[in-house]
């Protein structure tokens, strides 16, 4: 009997770490499809997705929410930071910390947020909270882009102000049981690399031990940007986004038990596990976005004996910049090849949920490198990602689609142009700097070189050529 006893004392001491996990890291968008799948008979095969998306839209716990646990809700916030800076935490009951790309402030004490008309939001450290000697506010752009002007000029501060006698409080209007996220959808917002790069994984991330019980507050709110990504958001937080501005005059006081001001960056369209908070890499972020969309999971491809129809290609059309001048007769080569086509155009990506169900569907993703490429992320894992890299844009093409295909588990094929290839020859003689040495237009800076290689050339393929890079995108979407 006691080594009975012993033995099940072990066993629960081995099960609590695992049960505390399970718990911490509950995906929401399990959880909420969970949900409706109670609330709603069970679907048959032949009734189409739209009817479920619709109801999960509809789908909302209760504005009152959650009563969670002081202590975990600290130890949850207390994870976002590391080193030298949770040890602020810990002891300070607030820390910030500044990369090359972002700002954050972490505090795991009572804040009341005063949303008003104004463009800027004022949260005030009501808590415990100790701001380092002879600081009485802190100032956060919180938005992760630090190293683009632009971006931070369209993104409005938030203000973390000490709270003391002289700077006293109203009550609380609202009162809040879970913690607050607080960000920006000003920067770059509406550009889809910016707003799955800047935005949306890095919300994953810091979110991702706090979720689904967590608010969200938007500054520089647009509309149109929460419609879009409704379904993301939803999956991140339970309740009803908090917006700044807002719309009323007299501003209402938000407080609530913790509070995280700005987005964690880990690097372009990625997830690192070895950064706080810890243990979450790219396909995680991409079985959230998928969930969240209610994309199917698709079966490993089978081999060209075995498949029943040839293998679908999407491509990226574009149309101001980079345009693929033969666009035409690329469609037909790819069918030649083999290929079922289709053809993603600007109008078609604005819908994000058709756009996402199309490429997920596809075995191979065709573009010329721009924004539309970053609909990769759409793509099912071993599928084929082809960029076509224009001339002098060989440094981002690699740092923003194709070293991120590793991390997601995608197949990567690049095809890049020859000068021959490019309007700029028709722009700059042979021996011109723009054409043999780009790196020293770069040099002088992004106002130099975007009107030139970003937003001045279009792209004609040589046949002969492309046909080898299609060929070789079959025979990695086949296996």
């Amino acid at each position: 009997m006691a080594k009975d006893s012993t033995k099940h004392a072990l066993l629960g001491i081995l099960l609590i770490p695992l049960i505390y996990a399970f718990v911490l890291r509950f995906d929401a968008t399990s959880l909420r499809s969970w949900a409706i799948q109670l609330r709603e008979p069970q679907k048959e095969a032949d009734v189409g997705q739209e009817q479920l998306r619709n109801q999960d839209d509809k789908f909302r716990v209760p504005s009152k929410e959650n009563s969670i646990d002081a202590e975990i809700t600290r130890l949850n916030l207390q994870q976002l930071l590391t080193g030298k800076s949770q040890e602020d935490l810990l002891q300070n009951e607030i820390a910030c910390i500044a990369t090359t790309y972002s700002d954050m402030c972490v505090t795991t004490s009572a804040v009341a947020i005063h949303i008003t008309t104004s463009n800027t939001t004022n949260l005030y450290l009501t808590g415990n909270q100790k701001l380092p000697s002879g600081t009485s506010n802190i100032t956060i752009r919180p938005y992760p882009r630090k190293i683009d002007l632009p971006a931070m000029i369209r993104t409005s501060p938030v203000n973390l102000h000490q709270a003391n006698a002289t700077a006293a409080m109203p009550p609380c209007d609202v009162n809040h049981a879970v913690p607050a996220v607080i960000f920006s959808t000003g920067g770059f917002a509406g550009n889809f690399f910016h707003d799955i790069n800047d935005l949306l994984i890095p919300l994953f991330l810091t979110s991702s031990l706090l979720r689904p019980n967590v608010r969200l507050i938007l500054t520089d709110y647009e509309s149109w940007w929460a419609k879009k990504y409704q379904r993301v958001l939803s999956a991140v937080s339970f309740y009803d986004i908090i917006t700044s501005p807002t719309n009323d005059v007299a501003g209402k006081i938000h407080c609530f038990p913790g509070a995280v001001v700005g987005l964690t960056y880990h690097g372009h369209l990625s997830c690192n596990k070895t950064k706080a908070p810890g243990n979450l890499t790219t396909v995680d972020f991409l079985h959230f976005l998928h969930s969240s969309l209610f994309l199917k999971a698709h079966e490993p491809p089978k081999s060209v004996a075995t498949q029943k129809e040839k293998p679908l290609m999407v491509l990226i059309s574009r149309r101001n910049s980079r345009t693929l001048l033969n666009e035409e007769e690329i469609i037909n080569l790819a069918k030649e090849v083999g290929f079922r086509v289709e053809i993603a155009t600007p109008k078609a990506m604005s819908d994000l949920q058709s756009i996402a169900e199309l490429i997920h569907s596809c075995r191979v993703l065709l573009g010329v490198h721009g924004a539309g490429l970053t609909n990769m992320v759409f793509l099912s894992p071993g599928s084929v990602l082809v960029q076509v890299v224009p001339w002098g844009l060989d440094w981002v093409s690699k740092a923003y689609y194709h070293q991120p295909t590793y991390g997601m588990g995608l197949k990567y094929v690049e095809y890049k142009i020859n000068i021959e290839e490019s309007t700029l020859i028709e722009k700059y003689p042979i021996d011109h700097q723009v054409i043999v040495d780009p790196l020293s237009i770069h040099k002088k800076g992004y106002q130099v070189s975007k009107p030139i290689y970003i937003d001045g050339q279009n792209v004609r393929l040589n046949l002969t050529r492309f046909r080898k890079t299609l060929e070789t995108a079959m025979q990695l979407a086949e296996f």
